[in-house]
C-alpha cells in the first residue's frame, strides 16, 4: 500500500486499472495517483524524442508535432508577457530545451534542468542551453533563487508532488512565481477515449492525476500563497477553427486537456 502523497492517508478506492498498473483514488483528499508505479531508473533516458535536428524545430517544420510545440512555446511566452512576469527562468523537466530556446530568441535567459542525459546533450549542443541534470535539492544547497520557476507537463511525474513543490517553492525570490501545466484527468478528451491513456496520462510515466480542486490543494499543502487557475487553450494552426473553439469553450469549463495554474511564493 502507498499512502495518499498529498494528505497521507491510507483511504483509497481503486480508479482504474490499467494493465498491470493500478490508478487509485484518496478517499480523504480525492487526488487520483498510482498504487504502484514502476522503476524510474531507466525509462526517462528513452522518454524523450531525440530523432532529429535542431534546425527542425520551427514554425514550419518537417515534423508537425515539432511544430506544435513551437506554437505552444511561442504562447506559453506570450502569457509569461500579458502577466507581466520578468526575470531568469528555471524550466524544470526541460528536456531537450525547446521551451528555452524559445525564451532565449527573445532574449530571456533561463536555466533548465532534467533528468535524461540524451536529452541534455541535445539541449546543450544542439540549441547552446544552460542546462544540467542538478536537481532542485542541489539548486537549493547552491542557494539559487529564480524569479519564475516553469514546468510543462513535469508535475505529474513526480512520485511525490508536495515534497518536490516544497522544494520549488524555497527556489523562488520573494516575489517569484510557478507557472505549471499538467494533463486533466477531468478532460473531455480523457472521458470520451473511455479512459484510456491518449494525450499523456500513461501510468508508465505518470505518478499522479490532477483535477483543477486537487491541484489547487496540491499547491496549498506545498507553501504556496496565492494560487490560481489560468484560462489558457492553445490555438494551432494545424487544426480546425471549431477544434480550436471547443477547446476555448472545455477550458473555461475546466474540461480541456490541460491544466494550467499560477502560484505566487
Amino acid at each position: 500500500m502507498r499512502n495518499c502523497p498529498n494528505c497521507g492517508s491510507e483511504k483509497q478506492v481503486i480508479k482504474i486499472r490499467e494493465n498491470e498498473f493500478i490508478i487509485v483514488q484518496c478517499s480523504v483528499c480525492g487526488l487520483v495517483f498510482i498504487q504502484n508505479p514502476p522503476d524510474e531508473r531507466e525509462i526517462y533516458e528513452n522518454y524523450y524524442d531525440i530523432s532529429f535536428k535542431p534546425e527542425d524545430y520551427c514554425l514550419k517544420s518537417r515534423f508537425s508535432h515539432l511544430s506544435e510545440i513551437f506554437e505552444i512555446n511561442r504562447q506559453r511566452l506570450e502569457l509569461i508577457k500579458n502577466l507581466k512576469l520578468s526575470g531568469g527562468i528555471l524550466d524544470i523537466g526541460c528536456g531537450s530545451g525547446f521551451f528555452l530556446k524559445t525564451a532565449s530568441d527573445v532574449g530571456l535567459k533561463g536555466h533548465g534542468i532534467d533528468v535524461s542525459k540524451k536529452a541534455l546533450a541535445l539541449a546543450r549542443d544542439g540549441f547552446g542551453l544552460n542546462v544540467s541534470d542538478r536537481t532542485t535539492g542541489d539548486l537549493l544547497k547552491e542557494n539559487e533563487r529564480y524569479n519564475i520557476i516553469t514546468l510543462w507537463h513535469v508535475l505529474e511525474h513526480f512520485l511525490n508532488p508536495v515534497e518536490e513543490l516544497k522544494k520549488i517553492h524555497g527556489l523562488l525570490t520573494e516575489k517569484g512565481c510557478c507557472l505549471i501545466e499538467v494533463p486533466n484527468f477531468n478532460s473531455v478528451k480523457f472521458r470520451f477515449s473511455n479512459n484510456k491513456w491518449k494525450g499523456g496520462n500513461h501510468p508508465l510515466y505518470h505518478r499522479s492525476f490532477f483535477t483543477s480542486s486537487t491541484l489547487s490543494q496540491t499547491l496549498k499543502l506545498s507553501g504556496f500563497s496565492r494560487i490560481k487557475r489560468l484560462n489558457v487553450s492553445y490555438i494551432l494552426d494545424s487544426k480546425s477553427i471549431f477544434y480550436n473553439t471547443a477547446k476555448k469553450l472545455f477550458n473555461l469549463a475546466g474540461m480541456d486537456t490541460f491544466l494550467n495554474f499560477i502560484a505566487y511564493k
